[in-house]
């Protein structure tokens, strides 16, 4: 098989790739105006207890927008499958499996935090001390949960992106595209690690702007790939 034959897809999957390469595209979008957000917002990364309880709606929209964007690798890691099945399939499938894994884990640990606001006008309208204590405790047991949560999603996510950007090195997408998604994956996979151990901001950003540029590259290629007519 040549290089030239290894994109050409089953036409009936050009629309999965299609609106999967516009979805990876999006969800990167997303993620960056999220990474900003946070720090033009000044926002704390876990949210306090005190600030999720007292003035919910900053944090609440934060993570309805990170939730968004996360639904969004949904339909791209199935893009992702599609387009790159041909090169290699077995590797694309057990991509694709821990790929789609994390999407979920990711809009769960949302889920948490965004509940929390629910509460928002109990917690303030009590004048029990003991039962403020107990409101508290509840916010910051759910959000370490939502961390926690969040963390975990990383790393499927991350060895799905290794897996990748290994079958990326066999095909028409480019080599140096390919080591940039195994870069992009390696760190992601440390980046959990890194901000348990309060690493310099440094960490995390690099691993979103790497994640953003791949991720925002081989998105408009899998929307090129699946708007192309099949070669006759």
């Amino acid at each position: 098989m040549t290089e030239e034959k290894r994109f050409e897809v089953d036409p009936s999957w050009r629309g999965v790739i299609k609106w999967g390469g516009l979805s990876l595209f999006a969800a990167a979008t997303i993620a960056v105006i999220y990474f900003l957000s946070i720090l033009i917002l000044q926002q704390t990364i876990p949210v306090p207890p005190e600030e999720v309880l007292e003035d919910p709606l900053a944090p609440t929209l934060l993570f309805l927008l990170a939730a968004i964007g996360e639904l969004l690798l949904l339909p791209a890691g199935l893009g992702l499958y599609f387009a790159l099945k041909d090169v290699k399939k077995t590797a694309m499938l057990i991509a694709a499996a821990l790929w789609l894994v994390a999407p979920i884990m990711f809009l769960a640990s949302r889920g948490i935090v965004i509940s929390l606001s629910q509460i928002s006008d109990s917690y303030l309208n009590t004048t029990d001390q003991t039962v403020k204590a107990a409101y508290l405790a509840s916010a910051e047991l759910a959000i370490e949960t939502q961390s926690i949560f969040a963390y975990m999603a990383l790393i499927p996510l991350a060895v799905a992106t290794i897996i990748i950007g290994l079958v990326m090195l066999k095909g028409d997408f480019g080599k140096r595209l390919g080591y940039l998604v195994i870069v992009a994956g390696v760190w992601t996979l440390f980046t959990p690690l890194g901000v348990i151990l309060e690493i310099p901001i440094i960490i995390p950003i690099m691993g979103v702007v790497l994640g953003a540029v791949w991720q925002l590259v081989v998105g408009a290629k899998l929307y090129k790939l699946g708007k192309a007519e099949p070669s006759p």
